[in-house]
This record gives C-alpha cells, sequence and structure tokens, in this order.
C-alpha cells in the first residue's frame, strides 16, 4: 500500500509539472515568497524555502575552463568624507576593481580590466593592486586625469559627486577576447554602459561571453548622474539585462530601471521574464530576496556591526562569486556574500578585509 501510494505521488508530481508546469510555477513562486515576507509570524525562520524542487541547494552550472573570472569596468578614487570632516579619506574604488581585491583576499585569481588616468591617483590605484599580488598588466593608463567620487556621509546620508575622466576609456582588444575564451564567469557593473568607448566595448564582450557560454554577472549600480548623452536607453538597457545569468539590484537600483510602485515581487518578475537566472534583491538590515529559476527565498542578515555601508555590496559579490567557484549550492553561496559583506560593513571604505575562503565557508559550517 506504501509503495503504491509513492508511485500515485511520482504520478501525480509528473503531471503537475509537464501539464500545469507553467501556472504551476508562478503559484508556488508567489505562495513561497508570501510565505517568507510575511513577518509578523516569529516562527517563521529566514532559511531555505520547502521548494519541491529545492533548486537552492544545487551548485551553479559553471563550466571547466581554466580560469576563474574576469571583471571589467572602473577603477577610481572614493573620497569619503564622515560627517563634518574637512578633510576626505582617499580610498580605493570602483565596483569592479574593489571585487577583484576581495577575490584575491579569498583566494582566487581573478583578472581585472580598466583604466587610469597618468597623474598620482593613477599611480596609487595600480600600487593598492601591485602590493596585493594582483596583475596590473590589463590597466591602461590614459592622459587624462584618474576618475574621483566623492562621497560625503552626514549622519548616515549619503551625497555622491562623480567626476569622470578615465573609467570609460575601455576598448575591445585581441588581448580582451583572448582573456574571455578562458574565463567561467564575467563580471560587470552599469558604469560603463553610461559613456562611449566602454558602451560599444561592453555589448561587444557580452555578445562574445554568451557565445563562449560564459556565467554573466551584472550589478545594476545605476545612479542619475552617471547618465551621458552616450548612455544606454531603457530598451538597450532591458536587452543587456536579457543576457545576463546573474543580477544583484538593489529596490533603488529596481525603481530606477523600471520605475517606483512596484512591490519586491514584482521587480523580480520582472527580471524573470527578462530572462535571469539568479536574482538577488539586497534589502539592506533585512538581508535579501533571491530568485533561481522561480524559486524564491529570503535570507537574513547576518551583520551585526555597521560602521560604513560603501563596500557591502562589492563584498556580496566576492562571496557570491567565491561559493560559486568553489561550487557550493546556491544558497551557500548566498550565505558566503552576506558574511563577506559583514566584514566589510565593520569597515570604512570599499576595500574589505576578507580572510580566505577556507575560513569563510568555516564559520558558515561551524
Amino acid at each position: 500500500m506504501c509503495i503504491a501510494k509513492k508511485h500515485l505521488h511520482y504520478l501525480l508530481r509528473l503531471i503537475i509539472d509537464s501539464v500545469f508546469k507553467r501556472c504551476y510555477t508562478k503559484i508556488k513562486s508567489t505562495f513561497y515568497f508570501l510565505y517568507f515576507m510575511w513577518k509578523p509570524f516569529p516562527f517563521i525562520k529566514n532559511e531555505l524555502i520547502r521548494s519541491f524542487n529545492m533548486i537552492f541547494t544545487n551548485p551553479f552550472d559553471l563550466s571547466d575552463k581554466v580560469n576563474d573570472i574576469l571583471l571589467i569596468g572602473e577603477i577610481l578614487v572614493d573620497k569619503i568624507y564622515i560627517n563634518h570632516a574637512v578633510k576626505p579619506m582617499e580610498k580605493f574604488g570602483g565596483s569592479p576593481a574593489n571585487v577583484t581585491i576581495n577575490l584575491h583576499s579569498l583566494g582566487f585569481k581573478p583578472q581585472f580590466f580598466g583604466a587610469v588616468g597618468n597623474d598620482e591617483y593613477g599611480d596609487y590605484l595600480k600600487n593598492e593592486l601591485v602590493t596585493r599580488g594582483i596583475d596590473i598588466n590589463n590597466i591602461t593608463t590614459f592622459n587624462v586625469k584618474t576618475s574621483i567620487v566623492t562621497i560625503r556621509n552626514i549622519n548616515d546620508v549619503m551625497d555622491v559627486t562623480f567626476d569622470r575622466a578615465s573609467d570609460y576609456y575601455l576598448y575591445y582588444t585581441n588581448k580582451l577576447e583572448t582573456a574571455l575564451k578562458k574565463v567561467k564567469i564575467l563580471h560587470f557593473s552599469y558604469w560603463p554602459l553610461s559613456k562611449e568607448p566602454s558602451k560599444t566595448t561592453m555589448k561587444k564582450v557580452l555578445d562574445f561571453a554568451k557565445k563562449e557560454n560564459i556565467i554573466i554577472g551584472f550589478d545594476p549600480n545605476y545612479h542619475k548622474d552617471l547618465e551621458s548623452l552616450d548612455s544606454v536607453g531603457k530598451d538597450e538597457l532591458m536587452d543587456i539585462i536579457s543576457k545576463v545569468d546573474i543580477i544583484k539590484p538593489s529596490l533603488d537600483d529596481s525603481k530606477r530601471i523600471f520605475g517606483d510602485g512596484y512591490s519586491v515581487e514584482e521587480y523580480i518578475q520582472k527580471y524573470q521574464k527578462l530572462g535571469c537566472k539568479l536574482i538577488i534583491m539586497t534589502l539592506g538590515e533585512d538581508g535579501l530576496v533571491a530568485s533561481y529559476f522561480g524559486e524564491i527565498i529570503r535570507i537574513a542578515s547576518v551583520a551585526k556591526d555597521v560602521i560604513d555601508v560603501t563596500g557591502a555590496g562589492d563584498a556580496f559579490w566576492s562571496g557570491l562569486y567565491a561559493g560559486i567557484l568553489q561550487r557550493e549550492s546556491v544558497l551557500s553561496a548566498l550565505k558566503i556574500g552576506l558574511i563577506c559583506s559583514s566584514y566589510s560593513l565593520k569597515q570604512v571604505g570599499a576595500i574589505t578585509n576578507i580572510p580566505n575562503i577556507k575560513y569563510i565557508i568555516k564559520e558558515l559550517t561551524g
């Protein structure tokens, strides 16, 4: 009798998955999203949703190419004013460059392609990488100023201004294409999509990466002050997002991309419709909500002390990629990202002192 029930259960499952798959997926995704977003019930834990497919327990599909990850985009100096300080702290910055340093600290060998100016700031940025043992042969120096971002943090209210001069001098070269052929993961941000020649370069990079079956991660760190006459239009941006495997927008990013007035779930559905496999909506102190092939989970933040949020997003990306490259489950990779982010929140500036991935995994499992 028990065996017959098992067979019946299996048969019903096949019918649901094959005949009503599309409707079934939408219904169960909505149910589990609401289940985990309904906060008034204290017994609801911020852990893996008990979904039918348990897809978050699987590792990300990773190729066996020889190199780990290639990052392309902005490298710059952050000038940070805390409260009413007269003199700023000058820190290494630029999201893909920060992720590069963090990944190196975690024990990986990232490749970074970027551009700096022919000035003391450009020298400073390159020296920071060299002293950490990171190759700078793919960083080009141009006879312009190095890009600078000024951040004024007054009572946790952020005011950001951009002085862009070098970061968008990115060109598609044989050297870049050769490097792309050998990597498992490609990472980029919104910055190179907002000016030429980097916009044209990134379009070529993405087309080539899709042909090479490279996992593509996109940080849509949009800011209205990044816009120029060269910036991608909405249709162009939607096309770019459709080529992406992993995207990590904040709620604010999503409002800028799709407009205001949608719930977190509705934003996630918009990214799903564009074809993104793994969508990670960061919610600040409330942790994150992630969708992977239609399944949704919510995971709480593990941060206890918050001093500066500047590098938290970059640290999360670093941990996420580390988990994927270690062939951990998607759930574990997300948690590793949160752990790395918690390290960043305890420090000032975008560069985070993150320990080796082996230590992070022990912290995860311990």
